[in-house]
C-alpha cells in the first residue's frame, strides 16, 4: 500500500528519492513496474510441452527433475523450466520419494567401562615414497586407547574397511552383542555390505553426526598424533627414490596383538605411541 501511494506521489511531480525516504520504501520499488505473468505460465495452465515432459519422465523413471528438464530441452530444442517440469511430474505422480531431510545428530552419551565395549574406526590418507597416496584404516579401543586393528591399502572401499574390522574382531575374540563400533558417515562405512557384515557379527553400528569430528574424537586425535610423530616424514615421501617409504610407515604402526592379562591399562596407548615416536 505504501509503495502504491508513493508511486502516485511521484507521478504528481515529487522527487522519487525524497518520497522513498519519507515513506520508508526503497527507490527500487518505485522504479520497478509490476508485470503480469504470461497467460501460458503458472500452475494450473497446460502446455503442449507437458506431454513431452511426461513422456521423458516415464522413459527415465529414476531421473530427477533437473535431468528430465535437460532431456526435455534437448528433445524440444529449447529450454524448459525446471520448476515447470517439477509441477508437471508432481501432477502425474512421477516424482521419486526423497529421503528424510533430517540430519544425523551427534550420538548420545556412551559410558565406557571395559575394553571391547566401544571402538572407533576411521580412515586417513598418507603419502608414501613408493606407492604415493595410501589409505590407513585404524580402529582404537575407547577404553584402553589401544590400536586394536589397522590396515594400509591402496584403496579405501568397503572391502578394505570390512577386512580391517574382521582382523580386529578375530584377534580380540569379540562375541556377538559385546562390541559397539563407532564410525563417521563415510561411504564405505554406510555401505550395505559393511552394515550387513557388522550385523552378521553381532556388532552394534554407532554412526556420528554429520560434520561432527568430535563424535570420533579418539581416533581423530590418534591420527593427529600419528602424523606428528618424529620420523614419519621419511615414510610420507621425503625419503629418496631408492628408499621404501611404505615399509617405514608400517614399522611406525603399532602391532595388532590380542589383549594381555591385567588390562585395561588406560595409558598403554599413549606409551605405545610415545615408544614409536
Amino acid at each position: 500500500m505504501r509503495v502504491a501511494r508513493s508511486r502516485a506521489v511521484v507521478a504528481a511531480g515529487y522527487q522519487p528519492a525524497v518520497v522513498a525516504r519519507v515513506a520508508g520504501v526503497s527507490r527500487q520499488a518505485l522504479y520497478r513496474r509490476p508485470s503480469r505473468r504470461p497467460a501460458v505460465a503458472g500452475p494450473g495452465v497446460t502446455s503442449p510441452d507437458d506431454a513431452i515432459v511426461v513422456e521423458v519422465a516415464r522413459a527415465n523413471p529414476t531421473d530427477g527433475t533437473r535431468m528430465v528438464a535437460a532431456l526435455a530441452s534437448r528433445q524440444l530444442g529449447r529450454p524448459v523450466n525446471r520448476k515447470r517440469v517439477q509441477r508437471v511430474m508432481r501432477a502425474h505422480r512421477l516424482l521419486q520419494p526423497s529421503r528424510s531431510g533430517d540430519r544425523r545428530r551427534r550420538p548420545g552419551f556412551f559410558r565406557v567401562t571395559r575394553p571391547n565395549a566401544l571402538w572407533h574406526l576411521d580412515m586417513t590418507k598418507v603419502w608414501t615414497a613408493q606407492h604415493g597416496w595410501v589409505y590407513l584404516h585404524a580402529i582404537i579401543d575407547c577404553c584402553t586407547r589401544e590400536i586394536c586393528g589397522w590396515s594400509l591399502e591402496l584403496r579405501c572401499r568397503d572391502d578394505e574397511a570390512i577386512a580391517c574390522v574382521e582382523v580386529a574382531v578375530l584377534a580380540r575374540n569379540i562375541q556377538p552383542g559385546q562390541l559397539t563400533l563407532g564410525t563417521d558417515n563415510g561411504s564405505q562405512f554406510t555401505s550395505r555390505d559393511f552394515r550387513r557384515h557388522l550385523s552378521a557379527r553381532g556388532i552394534t553400528h554407532r554412526r556420528g553426526g554429520y560434520r561432527d569430528p568430535e563424535s570420533q574424537a579418539f581416533i581423530e586425535s590418534w591420527f593427529g598424533q600419528f602424523k606428528k610423530a618424529p620420523g614419519l616424514a621419511i615414510g610420507m615421501g621425503v625419503a629418496g627414490p631408492g628408499e621404501k617409504g611404505d615399509q617405514r610407515l608400517r614399522r611406525r604402526l603399532p602391532a595388532s596383538t590380542p589383549f594381555e592379562a591385567g588390562l585395561p591399562d588406560a595409558d598403554r596407548g599413549r606409551r605405545q605411541l610415545a615408544a614409536r615416536s
